[in-house]
């Protein structure tokens, strides 16, 4: 019993001698603290160097060298530190410093060829040219498949672009061509100003990789906008063409250059050249076709529509979407190129009437019934039709409130041509509290105000437009504004509202087609209130149909008379650009039109037509902008 009890003291004994021994402390090395904060002195540091590079982007080399040199002396061992501090040192001419860090550098790396080209950038600063290459061809000669995008990276931020290009050659010759540095090439090559090698190079990458032709896109984009680099372009894609002709991305490519330099019609012998020979859907044709209506190329889209529809037989739902663009830019080519006979309006109509009726009516064509309506209203001057088709629409189960809506717009429209003014303002009413916060609500007002104006209740009118000024419409405030600032500018000059009425009344006739009536309400106004302020509007208003129903010369006569007897006037400008837009898009009279911008420049500085009419006077000038 007592050897027991003093076998158990001795251990306990021990027990406690080991429990009094200090616990080994671990050691952390780490920047912050147990809150995960950085330490002050990593804090530190972190300012200093993100201040040494401000300096340094600066070009306060200084500044940058002094807070360099103080984080190198704590920790050397940061690559871009290092180099920045190094070109710092350069900048500064303190080439014995800068050596001793080299040289310091070297000792740890040895065979490392960045510092070697280093070497020679100190050789090169102090104008020692042969041991400055002596340097850089020692680098050269170091390149290896694992270190040649270190070391043409390198060259390339010494500005030894001719060596970058040597060490990426080099590369590709070691890897035996696996490795494709064509991007990089390009790259360095443009930088040089060699065009004929950076486009050689970038269709060495879009040929190596087909997934970044976008990019290449982009990078051409930049450069092949002068007239010459574009030829060297399509010089070297046509050789390509012939040495693999079936490399599907020169083709591509070939296409895109074209549509670069706008001429749509050799892009598309293109595209149908590319969709023949790989046997394509069709949805570049498509797309160079809206590209074209961008363009107002509208013989060119509708054309490449036109192939698509005739050639992709077994895509269907692409060649109703392909009818529906067809007809869309037939209809524009007509109604906004403003050449067109009857019969050419009776053609199309019968193109629209045939579509409907083969591929019926339903929300998919839509669009299309909208489009006819408003032909059968504007163009045919049959409002039957156009009612009767646009409440089919209206009345259509499927079609989203939206569509059902602006259709609802138009409708209204057709019945204020028709003379049903009930019927048009229920429409609009109708929109209006559907569509209350939205854009087509606003619209919906702003048709009710122009209704209230046609009836010759200017002050219900002006009530609405000065809340629709703030519309979140840019269009609809500027109309509202607009309509606004006339009746003001036109009710406080007389004390009877009769001329305002006669001539808000000639416009609604106007709006019904009912030109005959229009002009003998507007002459009648002319003949009894000839001191009245609406002359100048009279003539405009003129000009404005003269010009929608293609009588140009009429209309540029109107304008003349506004421009020779009330320049002083608000709508002097507004005269001067309808005219000088006639000129070069009707009349194709460029002189007289550069005539009458380069008079807004001078005469209007503050025209809202000031922008437009700039741009559109160096075009004619052939600046290109």
């Amino acid at each position: 019993m007592k050897q027991l009890v003093l076998t158990f003291a001795c251990c306990f004994l021990l027990g406690s001698l080991l429990m009094a021994q200090p616990k080994p402390t671990k050691t952390v090395i780490t920047p912050t603290n147990r809150s995960g904060k950085l330490s002050s002195e990593a804090q530190k540091k972190l300012s200093d160097t993100k201040l040494a590079h401000q300096f340094y982007a600066r070009g306060e080399y200084e500044k940058a060298a002094s807070l360099y040199k103080k984080i190198m002396d704590s920790d050397g061992s940061n690559n871009h530190i290092y180099g920045n501090y190094y070109k710092c040192l350069l900048q500064l001419d303190r080439f014995i410093e800068a050596e001793q860090l080299l040289k310091q550098r070297m000792a740890k790396k040895a065979n490392d060829a960045r510092l070697v080209i280093d070497l020679g950038m100190l050789y090169k600063a102090q104008d020692k040219d042969e041991q400055a290459k002596q340097q850089f061809d020692k680098a050269l000669s170091m390149v290896k498949t694992s270190n040649v995008s270190a070391i043409a990276h390198a060259f390339t931020s010494a500005e030894e672009l001719d060596y970058a290009i040597q060490a990426y050659e080099k590369g590709i010759d070691e890897s035996k061509g696996k490795n494709n540095f064509s991007q990089q090439l390009a790259y360095i090559y443009k930088r040089k100003g060699d065009v004929p090698n950076m486009i050689k190079y970038y269709l060495n990458h879009a040929a190596k990789v087909p997934g970044y032709v976008q990019t290449v896109k982009n990078a051409f984009v930049k450069v092949v906008d002068e007239e010459e680099n574009m030829e060297e372009l399509q010089t070297q894609l046509y050789e390509r063409i012939q040495e693999n002709p079936d490399k599907q991305v020169y083709y591509d490519l070939l296409t895109w250059s074209f549509i670069q330099l706008k001429d749509f019609e050799e892009a598309f012998l293109q595209a149908k050249a590319l969709d023949k020979r790989f046997k394509e859907p069709g949805y570049r044709l498509l797309e160079l076709a809206k590209l074209a209506s961008l363009e107002k190329k509208y013989d060119t889209a509708i054309e490449a529509l036109e192939y698509v529809v005739e050639k992709k037989e077994k895509n269907p739902s692409l060649i109703t979407k392909a009818k529906v663009q067809l007809l869309e830019y037939r209809k524009i080519k007509i109604t906004e190129m403003g050449e067109y006979t009857f019969e050419d309006l009776t053609k199309l109509r019968d193109q629209y009437e045939e579509f409907l009726e083969k591929n019926g009516k339903k929300p998919e064509t839509v669009t299309t019934m909208r489009d006819l309506s408003r032909f059968y209203a504007y163009y045919i001057h049959d409002l039957g039709k156009a009612i009767n088709l646009m409440q089919e629409v209206v009345s259509m189960k499927q079609v989203s409130e939206s569509i059902r809506a602006k259709s609802k717009l138009d409708l209204g429209d057709f019945y204020l041509m028709k003379n049903e003014v009930w019927e048009a303002t229920l429409l609009y009413s109708q929109v209006d509290k559907a569509f209350k916060d939205d854009i087509l609500g606003e619209d919906a007002r702003f048709r009710n105000a122009q209704l209230s104006y046609y009836n010759g209740d200017f002050v219900w009118a002006q009530a609405q437009l000065d809340v629709l000024k703030s519309s979140t419409s840019e269009l609809i405030a500027n109309d509202a504004l607009e309509l606004s600032v006339f009746i003001t500018d036109n009710m406080g000059l007389d004390t009877t509202m009769t001329p305002m009425k006669m001539f808000a009344r000639g416009e609604l006739y106007l709006r019904q087609n009912k030109a005959d009536q229009a002009f003998m309400v507007f002459d009648s106004l002319n003949r009894f209130f000839q001191d009245h302020s609406l002359h100048d509007d009279i003539l405009f208003t003129k000009a404005e149909h003269f010009t929608k129903v293609r009588d140009y010369q009429q209309a540029i006569a109107l304008l003349e008379d506004i421009q020779a007897n009330f320049k002083e006037d608000i709508l002097a400008d507004d005269a001067t650009f309808l005219a000088a837009e006639i000129y070069e898009q009707q009349l194709d009279d460029k002189a007289k039109a550069m005539e009458l911008y380069k008079s807004m420049l001078i005469d209007f500085p503050g025209s809202l037509y000031i922008v437009e009419a700039r741009k559109r006077f160096r075009r004619l000038r052939g600046d290109g902008t």
